[in-house]
C-alpha cells in the first residue's frame, strides 16, 4: 500500500516539474493553518463501548511550491509540519485522554483555478515525529509501531508511525496572499490495536503568502 501512495504522489509532481519549462514560472509560499484535529474510532468487538471522540485544535506550517501546467491547472506539492490526534471522552471518567502528534508530511495536489478562486484534490503520506498522551495531570510519550500482544501488555505500540489519506481545498488568492479552507481524509488505520480502528481526520484555515 505505501508502494501505491508513494507512485500517486510522484506521479502528478514528476509530470508537474516537466511541463513547468514550457509554461508560466513556479511559484513558492508558505501557508499557516489553525487545525480542528480528530479521529473516526470503531471497533469490531461488539460487547465493547466505543468512547466518544472530540476534537482539538492545532496548528500547522506549509512550504509549497505551485507548478503550473496550463493556464487553468497546476501541480502543487508541499511539506508541511503539523499536528494531529485525538481527544478520547471515556464513559465513566472526568479526564478527557489527549493524544498528539506532530507530523512530517507530504500532500501533492491538483489545483484548478478560475480567476481569483481556486480548489483541488490530491493524496498526502506523512510520519509521526513525536507525540504524546495527556491525561489530567498525567503526561507520556507516545510509542510508534505497529505491536500489541494484548490489552494488559506495557509492551504494546500506542500510535502507528505512518499516515495516509486524501485531502481537498477550496480557496480565494487576493494578489500575493491566499486564504483556504483544507480537509484530510486518512485511510490509513493508526491504532495498532487489531480490535479497534481509528482513521485521521482534520479540517483546517489556512493563510498563505506567495513569493
Amino acid at each position: 500500500m505505501k508502494k501505491y501512495i508513494l507512485i500517486l504522489l510522484l506521479i502528478p509532481l514528476t509530470y508537474g516539474l516537466t511541463k513547468a519549462q514550457d509554461t508560466a514560472k513556479v511559484t513558492y509560499g508558505i501557508k499557516l493553518g489553525i487545525n480542528n484535529s480528530s479521529t473516526t474510532r470503531s471497533s469490531s468487538l461488539e460487547e465493547v463501548t466505543s468512547s466518544k471522540m472530540k476534537s482539538f485544535t492545532s496548528y500547522s506550517i506549509t512550504l509549497v511550491v505551485d507548478v503550473p501546467l496550463s493556464k487553468v491547472l497546476s501541480v502543487e506539492p508541499a511539506l508541511s509540519y503539523t499536528t494531529k490526534g485525538q481527544k478520547k471522552d471515556a464513559a465513566g471518567t472526568s479526564n478527557d485522554e489527549e493524544s498528539k502528534v506532530k507530523y512530517l508530511e507530504l500532500p501533492v495536489n491538483l489545483i484548478y483555478k478560475y480567476k481569483n478562486f481556486f480548489g483541488g484534490a490530491g493524496p498526502y503520506a506523512a510520519t509521526a515525529l513525536k507525540g504524546t498522551i495527556e491525561k489530567g495531570s498525567q503526561k507520556t510519550d507516545l510509542s510508534f509501531g505497529s505491536s500489541y500482544f494484548s490489552a494488559t501488555s506495557k509492551n504494546n505500540d500506542d500510535w502507528e508511525r505512518f499516515d495516509w489519506g486524501l485531502n481537498a481545498l477550496l480557496g480565494y488568492k487576493f494578489k500575493k496572499f491566499t486564504f483556504s479552507v483544507n480537509y484530510e481524509f486518512g485511510l490509513k488505520d493508526i491504532n495498532p490495536n487489531p480490535y479497534y480502528e481509528s482513521k485521521n481526520r482534520v479540517g483546517s484555515l489556512m493563510v498563505g503568502f506567495m513569493f
